[in-house]
This record gives C-alpha cells, sequence and structure tokens, in this order.
C-alpha cells in the first residue's frame, strides 16, 4: 500500500494503461474521464473521499478504459494487484475498507443470479460498446478532415494556376 498525494489536474493512469492496482481516494476528487479525439474528454464519473476506482480492470484483467485525473489536489492509497488479492482472500476483515458502494457494483456485474445483474453487465458493456464507437467515428472523422485537406489543397492549386495562365495568355 502506498500513500502519495496528487496535484490538481495530474493523471493517476491514462486509458489502455496496464492495471497493476486499484486507488482509494482518502482526501479531494478525482475525475473518471474518456478521451474523444474531436471534443476533448468526457467525465464519466467524480470520485471522492472513500471511494474506490479502478478495481473492475483489475479484476476483469484488461487494459485501463477510462482515464483518472484529479480535479483538486488529491491524497490517494494506491493497492497493488497482489496487495489486493491478499487483503480479499488472507484477510477478508480488511476487505471492509474497500467499500461497500464497490462490492455493490461488482456483485451487480458479476452476479449470474438474477435478471438485475445481467441487466447491469449488459449496461456496462453498452457502455463501453458506445464510448469505443464514438472514439472511432471521431477519429476516422479528424483522419477525413485531414484527408480533404489532402484532396482539396491540390485541386485549388490546379484552379488557381489554370485561372492564373488564361488571365496571362489572354490579356490584351
Amino acid at each position: 500500500m502506498r500513500r502519495f498525494k496528487i496535484p490538481a489536474g495530474s493523471c493517476v493512469y491514462r486509458v489502455d494503461q496496464e492495471s497493476e492496482s486499484i486507488f482509494l481516494v482518502r482526501s479531494g476528487r478525482v475525475d473518471l474521464t474518456t478521451p474523444y479525439p474531436e471534443t476533448g474528454e468526457g467525465v464519466d464519473a467524480t470520485v471522492g473521499p472513500g471511494y474506490v476506482f479502478g478495481e473492475v480492470e483489475i479484476i476483469d484483467g484488461r487494459k485501463r478504459v477510462s482515464n483518472a485525473k484529479a480535479s483538486e489536489n488529491c491524497e490517494l492509497v494506491e493497492i497493488g494487484r497482489d496487495e489486493l488479492m491478499e487483503i480479499l482472500y488472507l484477510k477478508p476483515e480488511k476487505s471492509l475498507l474497500l467499500g461497500k458502494s464497490t462490492f455493490e457494483r461488482l456483485k451487480d456485474l458479476y452476479s449470474e443470479q438474477s435478471l438485475d445483474a445481467d441487466l447491469a453487465r449488459l449496461r456496462e458493456e453498452m457502455l463501453l460498446g458506445i464510448r469505443d464507437a464514438v472514439v472511432a467515428h471521431e477519429s476516422r472523422v479528424v483522419k477525413s478532415h485531414n484527408g480533404m485537406a489532402a484532396i482539396a489543397i491540390p485541386i485549388i492549386l490546379m484552379i488557381v494556376l489554370a485561372v492564373g495562365a488564361y488571365w496571362f495568355f489572354h490579356r490584351a
């Protein structure tokens, strides 16, 4: 477990980084955001003291799906994957410090026993799918604008040259 302070505006982690730890907010606020190429970052959630974030990627074993950025000066506790597993399996009484809300969220997402669990899991999958589709679309739009400029500039230059040549050869 490592305690550290982070100034407002600093990133705790970024999209596609490996998930090696979870974070507990001791003080301050952290924005969980999704980057969009054309419009910037969208804030998905803001978490404050007592809240744990970054846990779902640890359990799933996937890379980060959002950015975590301090919206004000923060004190955080970082709990590595191995230490987290030790807390969960060897010292279950200490797992309470991870917070009831985290366990309720995970239970909703991963329980196989109810329609509500299926809906929660589907909602999470749809959110990630929609976010990925929007990011991919905005990337294509940005690339297409650059592609249009690459086509338009030579055409404009040809028109200017043609008008200039016409004017040059047809002036009286």
